[in-house]
């Protein structure tokens, strides 16, 4: 879902880029221009639509983030749900996690994968009617 909202974002930033009639540098120099009209209306067009399709993915994956995050406070452990925080929702490697925690790494590698299990089973309980779409 992450995936998908950051290449949204970037279908957004080109066809800004075609609706501003510039392609895209590094400098932000104006490379190309088009005489034609009917190319730009086109490409607002796609920009608008792709800006709904951004909006659209954002809060579905903010929804889910949501959801799970919630989900998460039903572990057990507090330390489970940090570490599951750290490295999923923070990006924050487990080796960095291990350091965060104050824990060795076999730990937190370990007690990664009985914090998953609890969530999967935790997710498993839940009804497909309570996921966002």
């Amino acid at each position: 879902m992450e995936r998908s909202v950051h290449a949204a974002a970037r279908k957004v930033e080109l066809f800004k880029s075609m609706a501003e009639k510039i392609t895209m540098s590094l400098e932000g120099e104006v490379v190309s221009h088009s005489p034609n009209v009917h190319s730009n209306e086109d490409a607002i067009i796609r920009l608008s639509e792709a800006k709904d399709d951004l909006r659209n993915l954002t809060d579905a994956y903010t929804s889910m983030v949501d959801m799970i995050t919630e989900k998460m406070t039903r572990l057990d452990d507090p330390e489970e749900e940090s570490l599951l925080t750290y490295h999923y929702l923070h990006h924050i490697s487990l080796s960095t996690v291990a350091i965060q925690l104050h824990r060795g790494r076999t730990w937190v590698y370990r007690r990664h994968d009985i914090a998953l299990e609890k969530l999967n089973k935790i997710l498993a309980d839940l009804k497909t009617d309570d996921l966002p779409a």
